[in-house]
């Protein structure tokens, strides 16, 4: 038994492992495939630079053995030089795919060993592992660097891994976004994070393109920059933090594009270095610690969807059916935007097969698909769109319902379903938040837009129409007495200050019944005259709340008293939507 403590945990050398040999292994998978085999003037070719990889961690296993069994290494190679020739003349007659495999193998069969080694092993035998692995990796970025020709090589390898980097967050959820991480902060501190440090290399670049410079100075101390960032999350809305990751990543994109070649590799290749390590090199040192909080198993996966679900529901539902004809800010109609959250809902049966075989399906024009459903949607009516997405969201459930509940849905799987629903909800619930009224006049505003077609529909039917049945059968008239008693309710609610909780489909159905009851001996004339008068009161009373946001307890609940309420008969009343 040795006596002398390794100078690393193994949990921790694991770790370490899996970062660096992430952070080398997806930039080397995101170069383009027809600059492997070039020699690259750090002397050797990418293809050879694998090969040898290869070679040094396929050493690990017997020479770990070798000590455990002896105290020594036996090195199983004489000369350095020589071994690292053999193992670059191995690459010669190879793809890349096959040298891509033969290293996974390697580093596969290394981790095995580590993981099998007792705690109390030899120093010399973590030390190995160590060489030729985190120890080794960070000699060949700068292959990576010389492969590095334009800016587009070095947009392929910052988002090819932001890619797999922002749907893991992604998949996490926004709820789950406020759960801790194996470190200690939060999964929002980490998005948050991560936003800084995109934001740190963006300012850094734009520097270098503003002034001319070769290299721009970045943060002093990054143990004091994180704490900041930590401290200035504190509080905040998760959707939010995601919010500034996106357009933080937007802004390191923008530079990154105009950057030229000779920029690119001025000072030793200092842009690439910087950009490396707030970015591709960046999501690899947080991605298992990410990947942790993936849903991994059907019911997890239902649940994260739910919870996804349930605030995009709720914000459509604030929005009422006028507002759906309304332009976004995205510049296509609301209509248009659930359209487009549908359609990929929908395609998902159709790719989701392929998904669990662990590849992809026939490619789509995703564009051209989102622009034909831009335009379909204008022959649709508000209410189709509506009933379109839920039965739509309620597919993918009992798509994901049928999978077997204790296998573990592979990440392409997971990705897939993330991206077409909680993760694509929360990018456009952006959008429909932002309609939502807040204000006393932004609530007047929709109640107005949606009362003028209401009051209409009620003054066609004349005197004599109001005693007509209904589809629903009801007469018209019992239609105004009930919108009457509910317009009352919030306007008792909002002069008050106390709100009607607990309603249950009995106690609306009594309540309503009520309203008509006492309408009755109420004749038509008589009683649209009422209608007006409390719909009068009703814009009175919102007004009188002032100028500032409207207490979210009214927010909430007068919609469903007014215009949403409204809407629910306009298709009995000929309303058009």
């Amino acid at each position: 038994m040795s006596t002398t403590t390794p100078v690393i945990s193994k949990a921790d050398l694991l770790r370490r492992i899996s970062q660096s040999y992430r952070a080398l292994r997806s930039a080397l998978e995101a170069l383009p495939r027809d600059r492997f085999t070039e020699k690259l003037s750090t002397g050797w070719s990418l293809n050879e630079n694998i090969a040898h990889l290869a070679a040094w961690e396929e050493t690990v296993p017997p020479r770990v053995t070798g000590v455990l069994a002896s105290g020594e290494d036996p090195k199983l190679y004489d000369d350095v030089d020589a071994f690292n020739a053999r193992a670059a003349a191995e690459a010669q007659g190879k793809t890349t795919d096959e040298l891509f495999a033969r290293w996974s193998a390697a580093h596969e069969r290394a981790l095995e060993t580590l993981r099998s080694m007792p705690e109390d092993a030899e120093r010399l035998a973590f030390e190995i592992v160590e060489w030729n692995t985190t120890g080794h990796y960070p000699d060949h970025f700068a292959d990576i660097d010389a492969a590095i020709r334009t800016k587009d090589d070095l947009f392929g390898l910052v988002e090819t891994n932001w890619i797999a980097f922002r749907l893991a967050i992604g998949a996490i959820g926004l709820p789950a976004l406020e759960n801790a991480t194996s470190s200690g902060w939060t999964y929002k501190d980490l998005v948050a994070h991560a936003a800084a440090w995109e934001d740190h290399i963006a300012m850094r670049l734009k520097g270098v393109r503003e002034t001319g410079a070769e290299t721009y100075p970045g943060v002093d101390d990054a143990d004091e920059f994180n704490a900041d960032v930590v401290e200035r999350t504190r509080g905040r809305a998760a959707a939010d933090v995601i919010r500034e990751l996106d357009a933080a990543h937007e802004r390191m994109i923008a530079e990154l594009q105009q950057l030229t070649p000779e920029r690119i590799h001025a000072n030793n290749s200092w842009v690439v270095a910087a950009v490396a390590s707030d970015t591709y090199g960046h999501y690899a040192q947080h991605f298992d610690e990410v990947f942790a909080a993936v849903p991994k198993k059907p019911a997890e996966l239902l649940e994260r969807m739910r919870e996804g679900w349930r605030p995009f529901r709720r914000s459509v539902n604030g929005l009422g059916l006028t507002a759906l004809a309304e332009t976004t800010p995205s510049g296509w109609t609301y209509k248009a935007m659930l359209g487009h959250i549908a359609y990929w809902m929908e395609h998902l049966a159709l790719e989701l097969p392929y998904r669990l075989d662990g590849r992809r399906g026939p490619l789509m024009d995703v564009d051209a698909e989102n622009a034909r459903e831009a335009e379909e949607s204008k022959s649709r009516s508000s209410h189709q769109v509506v009933e379109r997405v839920h039965k739509a969201y309620q597919g993918v459930v009992d798509l994901v319902t049928v999978l077997p509940p204790d296998r573990e849905i592979g990440f392409l799987a997971t990705r897939l379903v993330v991206g077409e629903t909680y993760g694509h909800f929360v990018k456009h619930q952006a959008e429909t938040d932002w309609a939502l009224p807040g204000t006393a006049a932004g609530f007047i505003d929709r109640i107005e837009k949606v009362w003028k077609p209401f009051r209409a529909a009620i003054r066609e039917r004349g005197r004599a129409g109001l005693t007509e049945k209904t589809s629903t059968g009801w007469t018209y008239k019992d239609v105004v007495a009930h919108s009457i008693g509910w317009m009352e309710q919030t306007i008792r609610e909002m002069r008050s200050g106390e709100l009607s909780t607990g309603w249950t489909k009995e106690t609306i159905d009594a309540y309503n019944a009520r309203s008509v009851r006492t309408h009755e001996l109420v004749g038509p004339e008589a009683i649209v005259d009422e209608l007006d008068t409390v719909h009068r009161n009703l814009v009175e009373t919102i007004r009188g709340l002032g100028d500032g946001p409207i207490d979210e307890r009214f927010a909430s609940t007068m919609p469903y008293y007014t215009y949403l309420h409204w809407e629910e008969h306009f298709a009995e009343l000929g309303v058009p939507l």
